[in-house]
């Protein structure tokens, strides 16, 4: 094992010091592909071939394919020219029998932390999209940020190596620990074990810097060093990876149209982290036939913040539709956001 302290980067007005930890762990052996199956009898149940048929195949998974909307998402703009097949989906739907529910209320999971392995949560749905445009544009690298367990720049570390792409990650850590090694612990592991390109930054760096500067100036570094970087923002949330849960509330449908007793979902919670999850899934689901009303619980910053950052997402896609109509946010603080959807039906 071997870790380098010795890089620096410089940002103006004020300068920026961002320790790099690169991490190169050798395995002995040929790792074998993954694979994740879902029992019909734990999934949504059904015998159609059609939905059997969706599940990613081994052909699949990393291939590009051209990108066609719903018809319902077909007036929005830009539409990606392409998508990478990351996940596995559909992913499956469950009925959480809790107790003490009111009379007549159901509530259902969407497993989106069962889309596959080391990409599982609902970062990956974001990459497919954003990874097709990075190896579109020729880049040979890809940069992002979040914290210091971020569970987006684990599966962008993963998905680019998938891709033969190197990563650099810029991860936010108390500035107690901004100097020392990271260490192997939880994402920590699966990103160096990737070889990603760690650079830690203090939280009050991180606030007063911002993740825009801090990637850009790193964009730039690699561009002086002759590489073809592209940059995906905190938690793949920009109008591009907006595309990821628009896809997902197709999908959705699809699961809700080939059951037999057709049920309806009046409303999804979720919680938000960055915007860019409740913005595709509040956009597909007012656009869509889903009709349902999407509620949002903010782990940082507050609902105006986000208002304000769905609102331009989905003004990136020329959606004409204001984002105070079709989600609620309720500011609430945790320590950690859950990777499946929940629907209740009332």
């Amino acid at each position: 094992m071997l870790w380098s302290a010795t890089a620096r980067l410089s940002a103006n007005p004020s300068p920026l010091h961002l320790p790099v930890f690169n991490q190169s762990i050798t395995v002995l052996g040929k790792s074998k592909p993954s694979r994740v199956c879902c029992s019909p009898s734990r999934a949504m149940e059904t015998n159609d071939d059609t939905s059997k048929a969706k599940g990613l195949s081994f052909d699949d998974f990393l291939s590009k394919k051209p990108y066609s909307p719903p018809t319902w998402a077909s007036h929005l703009k830009p539409i990606p020219s392409h998508v990478f097949s990351l996940a596995h989906l559909p992913t499956p739907i469950h009925k959480w029998n809790l107790p003490n529910l009111p009379q007549n209320t159901e509530v259902w999971l969407k497993r989106d932390d069962l889309s596959g392995m080391q990409l599982s949560g609902n970062k990956v749905r974001k990459l497919e999209f954003l990874l097709a445009e990075a190896v579109a544009q020729g880049a040979d690298c890809i940069i992002t940020i979040g914290g210091i367990q971020s569970n987006h720049c684990r599966a962008t570390a993963v998905a680019a190596k998938y891709l033969n792409l190197d990563s650099y990650l810029i991860l936010r850590t108390s500035k107690l620990l901004v100097d020392k090694d990271p260490g192997l612990t939880g994402n920590l592991l699966v990103e160096r074990f990737m070889g990603a390109h760690i650079q830690l930054i203090s939280k009050e760096e991180y606030a007063k810097i911002g993740s825009v500067a801090l990637t850009n100036v790193l964009k730039e570094q690699l561009l002086k060093e002759g590489r073809r970087p592209y940059v995906i923002p905190v938690g793949g949330s920009n109008s591009l990876g907006t595309w990821g849960y628009i896809e997902a509330m197709r999908e959705i449908e699809e699961q809700l149209q080939i059951r037999s007793n057709r049920v309806k979902f009046d409303d999804i919670v979720v919680a938000c982290g960055s915007g860019g999850t409740i913005a595709g899934l509040s956009l597909g689901s007012w656009l869509g036939a889903l009709k349902a009303k999407v509620h949002a619980f903010c782990v940082c910053d507050d609902p105006d913040y986000f208002y304000d950052f769905v609102q331009d997402l989905i003004d990136g896609l020329q959606a004409g539709v204001n984002a105070r109509d079709i989600v609620s946010i309720i500011n609430v603080r945790f320590n950690m956001s859950l990777g499946f959807l929940t629907f209740f039906l009332f």
